[in-house]
C-alpha cells in the first residue's frame, strides 16, 4: 500500500471530523461536513483505499440493521515525537489514534544540536526496526523545542537550561538530519495541539488555551482549528505576568524550591519518586503557584474567550490537577461585567503531553484542514496538488 498521499482540502474536512467525532456515519458526516451525499462517498472511497479510515458496524446496541461508522485506523499511519528536559531526550513514535506505541529516552549531555539530531534520528529508526513499520508509514517527525523564535520563526532562543541550542541552528540542523520531514515547534504549541487532536472530549472544544508548566511558564491556543503563533510563532506566553526576579508557578521554580528545602531534584522525571516528608513543601508551592495562575486564567479568558482552558506541561498528572483545584478554589473574576471565566481543567495527557503533542505536530500537518486552508489553496474542491519532485 502506498504512503499517505497530499490530501486534498475536502479529504481533510473529513478526515479531521472522523478524527473529533471518534466515529461517525456518512449521513451525518455530509450534514457536519455541508458536502453532499455523493461528494462524501467519492472521497471517503479513497481515503478507504489508503487505509486512512475503516468503516463498521455501530454495535451500541440499536435494533434493526446496524448502520456503519466511518473510523480512523489508528495503526495505518504513525508519526514520531522528540522532546526534551534538562538531562534527557524522549523519542516516540505515536500511531493515528495518539497512543504511544514505542519510546526511546536518551541522554542530553552534547554540545551541538547535530549530535543530539543524529541521536534522535537513530532513536526513530531503531523503534521502525522493532515495530516492523515502514518508513513510508512515518508521516513525519515533530520536534518540540524548549524555546522561542527570533524574527520570522527562523531562530530558536533556546531556554538557558538547554545550552546545546543556544546557537541558534537547532531548528535548521533537526531539518535537515533527519530523512524524512520534520516538524519544529516551541514546546507549549506542540502541547497544545495535541491536547486539541487527541484529548479534547468534545468537538466545540474551541478555541482551546493551554498554560505549559515546563522550565518556565508557556502556553499554546488552537483556534478555528489551528494553533495561532503570532508573527513570529512567539504568542500565548503568558510567563511574562511573572518577573524572573520573584517567585513563579513554573517547574523550575518547584524545583529550586525543593531543592532549598534538602530534596535533590535535577529533573520533572524525579518528582514521582519524592518522599513523603516532601509534600509539605510541594503543598505548598501549589498554593502559591496555583494563586498567582488565576492571573493567567483571567487574561487568557480576556484574551481569546476560550472554550478550555488547559493546565499541563512537564509536571506529574497529579500536580496539574491540584494545582486546578487550586485555582477554581476561589472564585476568579471574570474579564469584564458578567462574564465567567473560561472552564478550567487538567490536562488529560498528563507528563505525555510534550511527546504526544511533538507527535502530533507532522498528523496535524499532514490531515488537517487547518495547516493548510486559505483563499488560494490549491487542494480546494477535492483536488490534489500535484506531487513534488523528490
Amino acid at each position: 500500500m502506498p504512503a499517505l498521499p497530499e490530501l486534498s482540502l475536502n479529504e481533510r474536512r473529513l478526515v479531521e471530523l472522523i478524527f473529533k467525532n471518534r466515529g461517525v456515519a456518512r449521513v451525518d458526516l455530509a450534514q457536519l461536513s455541508g458536502m453532499t451525499g455523493p461528494s462524501v462517498t467519492r472521497l471517503i472511497g479513497g481515503l478507504l483505499d489508503f487505509g486512512l479510515v475503516s468503516e463498521e458496524p455501530d454495535r451500541s446496541g440499536a435494533q434493526g440493521q446496524p448502520r456503519r461508522l466511518l473510523q480512523l485506523q489508528a495503526s495505518r499511519f504513525f508519526a514520531a515525537g522528540v522532546t526534551f528536559s534538562v538531562a534527557r531526550m524522549e523519542v516516540v513514535i505515536i500511531d493515528l489514534g495518539g497512543s504511544i506505541v514505542a519510546t526511546r529516552t536518551v541522554g542530553v549531555t552534547t554540545g551541538s544540536p547535530e549530535e543530539v539530531a543524529e541521536a534522535a534520528q537513530a532513536a526513530v529508526n531503531d523503534m521502525l526496526a522493532q515495530l516492523s513499520i515502514r518508513k513510508t508509514d512515518l508521516v513525519g517527525i515533530g520536534v518540540s523545542l524548549p524555546g522561542n523564535f527570533g524574527t520570522a520563526s527562523s531562530l530558536l532562543k533556546a531556554h538557558p537550561f538547554f545550552p546545546a541550542f543556544e546557537d541558534g541552528r537547532a531548528i535548521e540542523v533537526f531539518r535537515d538530519a533527519f530523512d524524512i520531514t520534520c516538524h519544529v515547534e516551541n514546546d507549549g504549541t506542540a502541547a497544545a495541539l495535541g491536547e486539541y487532536v487527541f484529548a479534547n472530549e468534545s468537538p466545540i472544544d474551541d478555541p482551546l488555551f493551554f498554560i505549559h508548566i515546563g522550565h518556565g511558564v508557556g502556553g499554546g491556543a488552537v483556534i478555528d482549528g489551528r494553533p495561532y503563533s503570532g508573527a513570529n510563532g512567539n504568542a500565548c506566553l503568558p510567563g511574562v505576568l511573572y518577573p524572573y526576579d520573584q517567585p513563579r508557578p513554573s517547574g523550575q521554580d518547584l524545583i529550586e524550591t525543593l531543592d532549598a528545602a534538602g530534596f535533590q531534584v535535577r529533573d520533572f522525571d524525579d518528582m514521582s519518586a519524592l518522599p513523603a516528608a516532601a509534600d509539605a513543601i510541594v503543598s505548598q508551592w501549589v498554593a502559591r503557584a496555583g494563586e498567582q495562575l488565576r492571573q493567567a486564567v483571567r487574561v487568557a479568558t480576556a484574551f481569546f474567550d476560550p472554550a478550555r482552558i488547559v493546565i499541563g506541561g512537564r509536571l506529574p498528572s497529579d500536580l496539574n490537577k491540584r494545582l486546578v483545584e487550586t485555582i477554581l478554589s476561589e472564585p476568579v473574576e471574570g474579564p469584564s461585567r458578567g462574564l465567567p471565566i473560561a472552564p478550567v481543567f487538567a490536562s488529560h495527557l498528563g507528563v505525555q503531553a510534550g511527546a504526544v503533542g511533538a507527535g502530533c505536530v507532522p498528523f496535524f500537518a499532514a490531515l488537517f484542514t487547518g495547516a493548510v486552508a486559505n483563499s488560494g489553496s490549491a487542494r480546494l474542491n477535492g483536488r490534489r496538488p500535484v506531487s513534488r519532485a523528490t
